[in-house]
């Protein structure tokens, strides 16, 4: 089997294009939050809908990122290493590197803020019955 290189750019872009995914989902939370607060059935299942489809997305980026390894063990090894290791301020060995853990941590405290948003509604709405409350049991 021919060795193919990572192509570490690729993987910058389609982390930087679901970060942008992420970025919408967060926004469209927040008009979720609002909706719900206004009683606005209408508008909440429409935001729904919108927020369903950039996870679409963002699952889509995810799922392009883990093709680019998946020919090669030293691509894949390389790509693990890029995607799910610990971000440190000083990780990368190059720009393009350091650019995709700077993106991941970006990622990251985007989802964070998304969670807690939803763990608000979740709990106002469903009160007992919430997700984030059988979970913290």
């Amino acid at each position: 089997m021919k060795q193919t290189e990572l192509d570490v750019t690729k993987v910058m872009v389609l982390l930087q294009r679901r970060y942008n995914d992420i970025r919408e989902i967060h926004k469209l939370t927040k008009e979720l939050a609002e909706a719900l607060a206004r009683n606005d059935d209408v508008s909440t299942s429409m935001i729904l809908q919108m927020r369903a489809e950039e996870m679409g997305k963002a699952d889509n980026c995810t799922n392009e990122i883990w093709q680019l390894g998946e020919n090669d063990r030293k691509a894949q090894e390389k790509l693990r290493l890029l995607v799910v290791s610990e971000p440190g301020e000083d990780a990368g060995e190059n720009l393009e590197e350091k650019k995709i853990f700077e993106i991941r941590r970006k990622t990251q405290a985007m989802i964070d803020e998304i969670r807690e948003i939803d763990q608000r509604l979740s709990q106002k709405l469903a009160g007992e019955k919430s997700y984030y409350e059988k979970a913290a049991r």
